[in-house]
């Protein structure tokens, strides 16, 4: 179970990190999501970004406890944020799947 709690957390920071960057036009725009991002996007992206990264906080600290858990944590906002810069770099259209589900949303 411990390792799916640390792949549950690893995701969770991505995918934080990768609504927070779509809440951006450029980044909208890069994935294919047209010209700019909707304005009645923007706020929930943010806010489910921040919940997502709430999440894997407490997956950590469920995880690990509070003192280990907190570094581990800490890692992973690192790699989650690295690994959401090199998505929108070289592969965007990775999340064009989030971005046409998000589409059909609103």
């Amino acid at each position: 179970m411990v390792p799916i709690l640390l792949l549950a957390l690893a995701l969770a920071c991505y995918f934080g990190f990768a609504l927070l960057a779509l809440s951006q036009d450029r980044h909208w725009e890069r994935a294919g999501g047209g010209r700019d991002c909707p304005a009645r996007l923007v706020l929930p992206l943010r806010i489910a970004g921040y919940a997502f990264l709430l999440a894997s906080l407490a997956l950590a600290l469920w995880r690990d406890g509070p003192s280990f858990g907190s570094l581990v944590w800490a890692t992973m906002l690192s790699v989650g944020a690295i690994a959401v810069t090199c998505t929108l770099t070289w592969r965007a259209n990775w999340l064009r799947p989030v971005v046409r589900t998000l589409q059909g949303i609103a």
